[in-house]
């Protein structure tokens, strides 16, 4: 059986290169050349070490690198303000990206992205394809944002606390299921993605309502829907709308790869 590693791989590796950056940002735009190339020389060291480490904690058969990309606007056209609170990449690590990629490909793991789509909706196409033809995936990353995936067949890895999520640690920290975890952030807002939510609502009115109904509308025509809370959400509809639409992973992404190509591999490279 296919246990393919899908790993988001700036989530991973913007956290390996900021441990090495770290000491030395207050002077980032002196840094020596020498420098520079130790911060890069240490971050792929630690990027080999985790991909190592990955492999044998989880024991994969195939596994993916993907990253975001550069051409991704159809969320930013949507909503301007979309990640508009994100720090940009540093220069250093935009430019040592290639370096990194060779890197993972000598332990036999190949890179991916696709211009017109972040790595999230690359790796929810993926995860899904796959899994509806009932092999196994694990989604490696610290992003809450894949947690409404989780299924039978999808796992979510947190690789630094080493550890998976499931639908009980899911309920626990935001008080909803999975398959309500969009419309609940579209509710309270998203910070990560600088997405404010409904301005009035907050975790207890999103609980209450999301208690009512699978879906808004369905808690919204449910008799013990307070009529204060209904008539808000009904102003903000339109805007709830477009939060859905940022916060659901497309799951439709074309990248025309074959299991061949995500093998893990060693000896390829």
């Amino acid at each position: 059986m296919v246990h393919l590693l899908l790993i988001d791989a700036l989530n991973l590796i913007r956290r390996l290169y900021a441990v090495q950056e770290r000491p030395y940002l207050p002077l980032q735009d002196d840094v020596a050349e020498s420098t520079k190339i130790q911060i890069v020389h240490n971050t792929e060291n630690m990027l080999r070490q985790a991909l190592t480490r990955l492999q044998h904690d989880l024991k994969p058969s195939h596994a993916l690198l993907v990253f975001d990309g550069r051409g991704s606007q159809w969320r930013k056209a949507l909503y301007p303000d979309y990640k508009a609170n994100r720090k940009p990449m540093s220069a250093i690590l935009a430019d040592a990206l290639v370096g990194l990629k060779h890197c993972a490909s000598t332990i036999g793991i190949n890179s991916v992205e696709q211009d017109e789509y972040e790595a999230d909706d690359i790796i929810a196409s993926v995860a899904t394809k796959l899994a509806q033809h009932g092999q196994q995936v694990t989604i490696v990353s610290t992003d809450k944002g894949f947690l409404p995936l989780l299924a039978d067949n999808i796992h979510i890895y947190d690789p630094f606390l080493r550890q998976f999520h499931d639908e009980d640690s899911v309920q626990q920290k935001f008080g909803v299921s999975t398959a309500q975890l969009v419309r609940y952030w579209s509710l309270v807002g998203d910070s990560t993605n600088h997405i404010p939510g409904v301005n009035g609502i907050g975790p207890k009115g999103a609980h209450d309502l999301l208690a009512l109904g699978a879906t808004l509308t369905d808690a919204l025509e449910h008799p013990d829907c307070h009529k204060k809370l209904r008539e808000k959400i009904l102003q903000h509809k339109e805007q709830i709308k477009i939060f859905m639409q940022l916060l659901t992973l497309r799951t439709d992404v074309q990248l025309g790869l074959n299991l061949q190509e995500m093998r893990i591999n060693p000896q390829a490279h």
